[in-house]
C-alpha cells in the first residue's frame, strides 16, 4: 500500500504541473488553489462515500479528508459559484455544427452532412444558422468556424469540415473546455483504477520518442485528418440512435457518454538529465 500511495503521489504531481502552469499564467495563486482543493475534498466526501445510502455527516467528512469539522461545515455552507462548464447553453458555434451533424434536413440520404449553399429558405446554412444559433447571423457564425477550422466556403457554398468546435478567440470557452474534457479523462482513468478486465473504459495511447520534426508535423496532420473522420462517423451513429430513441417510447438512461481523442507533445530532458 505504501508504494501504491507513493506512486500516486507521483502520479498526482504530475498531472498537477500543466494545471499549475495554467493556474500561475491567469493570476491564480497557491492560497486561491488550496481552497478550490479544500472544497473539491468536502463535495467528493460527501457525494461518493456515505456509508449504506445513510445520509453523509459533517464529522464523517471530517475524517475522510482530514479537514477540521469547523472546516468542512464552512465550506458546506459556501454557495455554489458561477455554473459548472457545460451545465449551461451550448455555445452557438457547437450548436450550429451539432445540428448540422443531426437534423435531417441538412444531411444526405446516408446521413452525411450535406455541402449547404450559403443563402436560402430551407437546407442552406443560413437556414441552418437561424434555427440553431438564435440571433447571431448566418455571417458571424461563418467566420468563426471558417476560423476555427470547421467549416470551410468555396464561393456560395459551405462545407463541414471537423465535427466538433474548438473555440481560435475566447480565453473562456477554451477554459470550459479544460474542465469538461480534463475531468472526462480523469474519470475515465479514475473508473479503470478500480475495475478490470471488461470493466475498464476504453483509453488508449500511441506514443513514440525522438523522432524527426518534419515526421512529427506530419503525423500532427494525419492525426487531425483521421480522427476527425472516426468522431463524425461516431457522431453520425449516435445521432442516428438518439434520433430513433426519441421517435419510440423506450426507457432513456440517465447518463452522458462519448469518446475524447487528442494530439499531445512535449520536449523530452536532455543528455545530461537522463538516467538509465
Amino acid at each position: 500500500m505504501h508504494s501504491l500511495k507513493q506512486r500516486l503521489t507521483l502520479a498526482t504531481l504530475k498531472v498537477l504541473r500543466p494545471l499549475v502552469r495554467i493556474l500561475l499564467k491567469n493570476g491564480i495563486s497557491h492560497a486561491e488553489f488550496s481552497e478550490i482543493g479544500r472544497r473539491a475534498f468536502v463535495e467528493v466526501g460527501f457525494s461518493d462515500f456515505d456509508i449504506d445510502r445513510r445520509k453523509q455527516t459533517v464529522s464523517r467528512v471530517a475524517v475522510l479528508t482530514g479537514l477540521s469539522r469547523k472546516e468542512v461545515l464552512r465550506i458546506k455552507l459556501l454557495e455554489s459559484g458561477s455554473p459548472l462548464p457545460g451545465n449551461g447553453p451550448l455555445n452557438r458555434a457547437t450548436r450550429v455544427i451539432n445540428g448540422w451533424l443531426r437534423d435531417s434536413e441538412f444531411l444526405s440520404p446516408d446521413g452525411r452532412p450535406l455541402n449547404l449553399p450559403l443563402h436560402g429558405e430551407t437546407a442552406s446554412f443560413a437556414a441552418l444558422v437561424k434555427r440553431y444559433s438564435g440571433d447571431i447571423t448566418a455571417g458571424a457564425i461563418l467566420d468563426e468556424l471558417v476560423r476555427a477550422g470547421a467549416a470551410k466556403r468555396g464561393g456560395d457554398c459551405i462545407s463541414l469540415s471537423a465535427c466538433g468546435y474548438i473555440p481560435q478567440y475566447g480565453k473562456e470557452e477554451k477554459v470550459d473546455i479544460l474542465g469538461i474534457c480534463g475531468a472526462d479523462l480523469l474519470n475515465t482513468l479514475e473508473h479503470n483504477l478500480t475495475r478490470e478486465g471488461d470493466h475498464s473504459r476504453f483509453q488508449r495511447a500511441v506514443v513514440y520518442h525522438r523522432l524527426p520534426e518534419d515526421v512529427a508535423r506530419e503525423f500532427e496532420t494525419m492525426s487531425k485528418e483521421k480522427t476527425s473522420q472516426l468522431l463524425v462517423e461516431l457522431n453520425q451513429w449516435l445521432a442516428e440512435k438518439k434520433r430513433d430513441a426519441e421517435s419510440e417510447s423506450v426507457n432513456k438512461s440517465n447518463k452522458r457518454i462519448g469518446l475524447g481523442i487528442y494530439f499531445f507533445e512535449e520536449d523530452l530532458p536532455g543528455e545530461k538529465n537522463e538516467k538509465a
